[in-house]
């Protein structure tokens, strides 16, 4: 696929990390700068993926590169914050032995692929199923998971030392993520466990682009074809009273 292509693919992607679309982004910025002006396609990635604070903060970047020595600039910061996330998570989570996760984060699957948990306890995460997606790459890995449905986390948190969890999104009084994670949250400060939140810098909102984040209003369909009002969204804000560190790497 063409790096038009890719971008226009990216305005309503709902399967990718953020991080995954930003690095498409990127490397599509850098092969047709100055041979196409993908400028709109990136305003429609903005405009298409509102919840995902790294695509604004990214694109934002992308879209007053001067040069594609800036983009390729970009890139290595952007890889460098993630490592610099992960390399800072190791240090400060290494001694949890079983730990409780939701959805998937590329971040949190690097710690825990470093870090390696005796178990890690993780939901199917509907409606794309990113938590067996995770489940899968860390049975590859060799560490233990115990897999179950999205309800199902206050039948294992007695037996969790700590949460990880990634973010779309990191405000002034809240995290975002996946729809999951407040209800994950709450649990964990019901039974005593600590809620980390695993967070590159680029998931932090400047305010300028702050205008710009909302969360969507998914398809009603994947829910039900009843005659209802539905609530359809895979993002929701948790609080940060119920966080016991961001770690960002910075």
């Amino acid at each position: 696929m063409d790096c038009v292509k890719i971008l226009q693919s990216l305005e309503n992607d709902r399967v990718s990390s953020s991080n995954t679309i930003a690095l498409k982004m990127i490397d599509c910025g850098i092969e047709l700068f100055g041979r196409y002006d993908y400028s709109k396609l990136i305003r429609n990635i903005i405009e298409g993926q509102p919840s995902m604070a790294v695509v604004l903060n990214v694109a934002s970047r992308i879209l007053v590169a001067k040069d594609e020595g800036e983009l390729l600039r970009l890139k290595s910061e952007f890889l460098d914050a993630e490592k610099n996330t992960v390399n800072k998570a190791i240090d400060r989570l290494k001694g949890y032995r079983k730990v409780a996760t939701i959805s998937y984060s590329k971040t949190v699957l690097e710690t825990l692929k470093l870090t390696r948990p005796k178990r890690v306890y993780v939901s199917v995460s509907h409606p794309a199923r990113e938590g067996e997606k995770l489940a899968q790459e860390l049975i590859s890995c060799g560490i233990d998971v115990i897999l179950f449905e999205d309800v199902a986390y206050s039948l294992v948190m007695k037996d969790v030392d700590a949460v990880f969890v990634g973010a779309d999104a990191v405000l002034d009084d809240c995290i975002v993520n996946k729809i999951g994670s407040f209800y994950l949250a709450l649990l964990a400060d019901y039974f005593k466990k600590d809620f980390f939140v695993l967070a590159n810098k680029f998931k932090f909102l400047s305010d300028d682009l702050k205008g710009k984040y909302k969360i969507l209003d998914m398809d009603p369909s994947e829910i039900t074809h009843l005659n209802c009002d539905v609530v359809n969204v895979y993002f929701e804000k948790v609080p940060l009273e119920f966080v016991k560190e961001i770690i960002s790497g910075e």
